[in-house]
């Protein structure tokens, strides 16, 4: 026999029981969303700037897009700062990721880069600037990039973390 008392403490039981569940999967999302980062959020500390040919990379960049009848890019203050930060992010992190210290959009923009286009390309374990350039010349998602007609700059940067393994970040943008 069904007891309406039973069940009306069964329904505000399943209630709440959905209520704290709902605040469980909130408070999952939120830790979850601290450890997948955020903007600024990767303690760069343990890592150091590798040194690199900046000028051999941006030679390299403009020979290849002037071989696709592309304009030239110039080097950006700003855009080397977000590189730098990316590239000692996925070291610190040890972590390949467009995402590991936030959007790219969102990078850029906190550095005060008022972007109209950005790219990025990010490598791993290339030892040196042509092996990079030849691996992204070669990938089509990282060529195409490269060939962006709407790009007019770059930021050029690699780092390494604890375990000594280069991480490279090239941002390319165009401001409004």
């Amino acid at each position: 026999m069904w007891d309406e008392r039973k069940s009306a403490v069964i329904g505000r039981s399943g209630k709440l029981r959905r209520m704290s569940g709902a605040m469980l999967a909130l408070a999952v999302s939120l830790a979850l969303a601290g450890c997948a980062g955020g903007l600024g959020s990767v303690n760069v500390g343990a890592t150091r700037d590798l040194p690199v040919d900046r000028q051999l990379a941006l030679s390299s960049i403009n020979a290849f897009r002037a071989q696709n009848g592309l304009p030239t890019l110039r080097f950006n203050a700003v855009l080397d700062q977000v590189a730098e930060r990316q590239a000692r992010a996925m070291a610190a992190r040890g972590d390949l990721s467009h995402s590991v210290d936030g959007t790219l959009p969102d990078r850029v923009r906190a550095y005060g880069y008022d972007v109209y286009a950005a790219a990025e390309n990010i490598g791993w374990n290339y030892r040196s600037v042509p092996a990079v350039m030849d691996g992204w010349k070669n990938s089509s998602g990282h060529r195409k990039n490269l060939l962006n007609p709407r790009v007019r700059e770059i930021g050029f940067a690699a780092a390494a973390g604890p375990n000594g393994e280069p991480y490279w970040a090239l941002i390319l943008g165009a401001h409004e």
